[in-house]
Protein backbone atom coordinates (compact mmCIF):
# COMPACT_ATOMS: atom_id res chain seq x y z
CA UNK A 1 0.00 0.00 0.00
CA UNK A 2 1.35 3.40 -0.97
CA UNK A 3 2.10 6.00 1.69
CA UNK A 4 -0.63 8.30 0.35
CA UNK A 5 -3.24 5.55 0.72
CA UNK A 6 -2.09 4.77 4.26
CA UNK A 7 -2.32 8.43 5.24
CA UNK A 8 -5.79 8.75 3.69
CA UNK A 9 -6.97 5.66 5.57
CA UNK A 10 -5.68 6.99 8.89
CA UNK A 11 -7.24 10.39 8.30
CA UNK A 12 -10.52 8.78 7.27
CA UNK A 13 -10.67 6.67 10.42
CA UNK A 14 -9.91 9.74 12.55
CA UNK A 15 -12.72 11.72 10.94
CA UNK A 16 -15.20 8.86 11.31
CA UNK A 17 -14.52 8.56 15.03
CA UNK A 18 -15.69 12.12 15.56
CA UNK A 19 -19.33 11.43 14.62
CA UNK A 20 -21.99 9.34 16.33
CA UNK A 21 -22.09 6.74 13.57
CA UNK A 22 -21.10 6.37 9.94
CA UNK A 23 -22.13 3.52 7.67
CA UNK A 24 -20.14 1.24 5.41
CA UNK A 25 -18.45 2.80 2.37
CA UNK A 26 -19.41 6.35 3.37
CA UNK A 27 -16.95 9.19 2.89
CA UNK A 28 -16.57 12.08 5.31
CA UNK A 29 -14.04 14.61 4.03
CA UNK A 30 -11.33 15.64 6.46
CA UNK A 31 -12.09 19.19 5.33
CA UNK A 32 -15.77 18.95 6.26
CA UNK A 33 -16.44 21.33 9.16
CA UNK A 34 -18.04 19.45 12.06
CA UNK A 35 -19.14 21.75 14.88
CA UNK A 36 -20.75 21.43 18.29
CA UNK A 37 -21.90 18.00 19.45
CA UNK A 38 -20.34 15.88 16.71
CA UNK A 39 -21.56 12.66 18.34
CA UNK A 40 -25.10 13.66 17.36
CA UNK A 41 -24.25 13.33 13.65
CA UNK A 42 -25.33 10.02 12.10
CA UNK A 43 -24.49 9.09 8.50
CA UNK A 44 -25.79 6.03 6.64
CA UNK A 45 -24.05 3.74 4.16
CA UNK A 46 -22.53 4.79 0.82
CA UNK A 47 -23.03 8.49 1.54
CA UNK A 48 -20.63 11.36 0.89
CA UNK A 49 -20.03 14.52 2.89
CA UNK A 50 -17.84 16.76 0.73
CA UNK A 51 -15.12 19.15 1.84
CA UNK A 52 -16.17 22.51 3.26
CA UNK A 53 -19.67 21.25 4.14
CA UNK A 54 -20.70 22.46 7.62
CA UNK A 55 -22.58 20.12 9.96
CA UNK A 56 -23.39 21.78 13.28
CA UNK A 57 -25.34 20.30 16.19
CA UNK A 58 -25.91 22.55 19.20
CA UNK A 59 -23.40 21.77 21.95
CA UNK A 60 -25.57 22.58 24.96
CA UNK A 61 -29.10 22.32 23.61
CA UNK A 62 -31.84 21.03 25.92
CA UNK A 63 -33.73 18.07 24.43
CA UNK A 64 -33.23 15.98 21.32
CA UNK A 65 -31.22 17.58 18.54
CA UNK A 66 -29.27 15.77 15.85
CA UNK A 67 -28.41 15.41 12.18
CA UNK A 68 -29.36 12.12 10.51
CA UNK A 69 -28.30 11.46 6.92
CA UNK A 70 -29.53 8.33 5.13
CA UNK A 71 -27.87 5.93 2.70
CA UNK A 72 -26.52 6.94 -0.72
CA UNK A 73 -26.94 10.65 0.00
CA UNK A 74 -24.49 13.33 -1.09
CA UNK A 75 -23.97 16.61 0.77
CA UNK A 76 -22.02 18.94 -1.52
CA UNK A 77 -19.24 21.37 -0.67
CA UNK A 78 -20.23 24.61 1.09
CA UNK A 79 -23.60 23.23 2.21
CA UNK A 80 -24.71 24.21 5.73
CA UNK A 81 -26.69 21.93 8.04
CA UNK A 82 -27.32 23.65 11.38
CA UNK A 83 -29.77 22.28 13.96
CA UNK A 84 -30.50 25.33 16.16
CA UNK A 85 -32.05 23.06 18.80
CA UNK A 86 -34.07 20.90 16.40
CA UNK A 87 -33.39 17.85 14.27
CA UNK A 88 -32.46 17.56 10.59
CA UNK A 89 -33.29 14.23 8.94
CA UNK A 90 -32.38 13.58 5.31
CA UNK A 91 -33.49 10.33 3.69
CA UNK A 92 -31.84 7.85 1.33
CA UNK A 93 -30.63 8.67 -2.17
CA UNK A 94 -30.76 12.45 -1.78
CA UNK A 95 -28.54 15.12 -3.32
CA UNK A 96 -28.01 18.50 -1.63
CA UNK A 97 -26.20 20.93 -3.90
CA UNK A 98 -23.58 23.52 -2.95
CA UNK A 99 -24.31 26.71 -0.98
CA UNK A 100 -27.63 25.44 0.33
CA UNK A 101 -28.55 26.12 3.98
CA UNK A 102 -30.78 23.67 5.85
CA UNK A 103 -31.81 24.55 9.40
CA UNK A 104 -33.45 22.45 12.10
CA UNK A 105 -35.11 24.90 14.54
CA UNK A 106 -38.60 23.33 14.54
CA UNK A 107 -37.38 20.09 12.92
CA UNK A 108 -36.73 19.43 9.24
CA UNK A 109 -37.54 16.08 7.65
CA UNK A 110 -36.60 15.31 4.03
CA UNK A 111 -37.74 12.07 2.40
CA UNK A 112 -35.94 9.73 0.02
CA UNK A 113 -34.58 10.48 -3.47
CA UNK A 114 -34.90 14.25 -3.20
CA UNK A 115 -32.93 16.70 -5.34
CA UNK A 116 -32.05 20.03 -3.73
CA UNK A 117 -30.49 22.60 -6.02
CA UNK A 118 -27.78 25.13 -5.17
CA UNK A 119 -28.43 28.11 -2.90
CA UNK A 120 -31.63 26.67 -1.42
CA UNK A 121 -32.68 27.89 2.04
CA UNK A 122 -34.95 25.72 4.20
CA UNK A 123 -35.73 27.33 7.56
CA UNK A 124 -38.35 25.94 9.97
CA UNK A 125 -38.70 29.07 12.13
CA UNK A 126 -40.32 32.50 11.92
CA UNK A 127 -39.65 35.38 14.29
CA UNK A 128 -42.54 36.98 16.14
CA UNK A 129 -43.27 40.56 15.08
CA UNK A 130 -46.60 41.75 16.51
CA UNK A 131 -45.30 43.68 19.54
CA UNK A 132 -43.56 46.84 18.35
CA UNK A 133 -42.14 47.44 21.84
CA UNK A 134 -40.03 44.29 21.76
CA UNK A 135 -37.10 43.87 19.35
CA UNK A 136 -37.84 41.25 16.68
CA UNK A 137 -35.08 38.97 17.87
CA UNK A 138 -36.53 38.87 21.40
CA UNK A 139 -40.08 37.98 20.38
CA UNK A 140 -41.35 34.40 20.60
CA UNK A 141 -40.75 32.61 17.29
CA UNK A 142 -42.98 30.02 15.67
CA UNK A 143 -41.35 26.66 14.99
CA UNK A 144 -43.90 24.46 13.24
CA UNK A 145 -41.32 22.46 11.31
CA UNK A 146 -40.95 21.53 7.64
CA UNK A 147 -41.65 18.13 6.08
CA UNK A 148 -40.59 17.26 2.54
CA UNK A 149 -41.84 14.01 1.00
CA UNK A 150 -40.10 11.52 -1.28
CA UNK A 151 -38.91 12.22 -4.84
CA UNK A 152 -39.11 16.02 -4.57
CA UNK A 153 -37.10 18.31 -6.86
CA UNK A 154 -36.30 21.73 -5.37
CA UNK A 155 -34.79 24.12 -7.91
CA UNK A 156 -31.90 26.54 -7.46
CA UNK A 157 -32.40 29.47 -5.11
CA UNK A 158 -35.67 28.26 -3.58
CA UNK A 159 -36.68 29.40 -0.07
CA UNK A 160 -38.98 27.20 2.03
CA UNK A 161 -40.50 28.77 5.14
CA UNK A 162 -41.72 27.38 8.45
CA UNK A 163 -44.87 25.25 8.54
CA UNK A 164 -44.68 23.93 4.98
CA UNK A 165 -45.38 20.32 4.10
CA UNK A 166 -44.35 19.31 0.59
CA UNK A 167 -46.04 16.20 -0.76
CA UNK A 168 -44.33 13.35 -2.59
CA UNK A 169 -43.18 14.00 -6.14
CA UNK A 170 -43.44 17.80 -6.13
CA UNK A 171 -41.33 20.15 -8.25
CA UNK A 172 -40.50 23.65 -6.99
CA UNK A 173 -39.25 26.02 -9.68
CA UNK A 174 -35.99 27.93 -9.33
CA UNK A 175 -36.19 31.07 -7.19
CA UNK A 176 -39.59 30.27 -5.70
CA UNK A 177 -40.53 31.24 -2.14
CA UNK A 178 -42.75 28.60 -0.59
CA UNK A 179 -44.98 29.94 2.20
CA UNK A 180 -47.62 27.18 2.43
CA UNK A 181 -48.00 23.44 2.01
CA UNK A 182 -48.46 21.82 -1.41
CA UNK A 183 -50.18 18.62 -2.49
CA UNK A 184 -48.29 15.62 -3.89
CA UNK A 185 -47.05 15.86 -7.50
CA UNK A 186 -47.70 19.60 -7.70
CA UNK A 187 -45.49 21.88 -9.79
CA UNK A 188 -45.13 25.33 -8.22
CA UNK A 189 -43.18 28.49 -9.04
CA UNK A 190 -43.04 32.20 -8.23
CA UNK A 191 -42.92 34.57 -5.26
CA UNK A 192 -44.92 33.53 -3.36
CA UNK A 193 -45.01 30.10 -4.96
CA UNK A 194 -48.25 29.13 -6.72
CA UNK A 195 -49.32 25.93 -8.41
CA UNK A 196 -48.72 26.01 -12.16
CA UNK A 197 -49.25 22.36 -12.98
CA UNK A 198 -49.32 18.74 -11.92
CA UNK A 199 -46.98 15.93 -12.86
CA UNK A 200 -48.67 13.47 -15.22
CA UNK A 201 -49.44 9.97 -13.98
Amino acid sequence: MKLKSIVQTIIGQYQKRKVGAIGKNSSLSLMADLRGNKKKVFIGENSTICKYAILEVDEFSVGETKIVIGDRTLISSFTILRTHGGTIKIGDGCFVNSFSALYGHGNLTIGDNCLIGPQVTIIPVNYGYKDRNIPLRQQTPTMKGITIGDDVWIGAGVTILDGCTIGNGCIIGAGAVLTKSIEPYSIVAGVPAKKIGTRDE
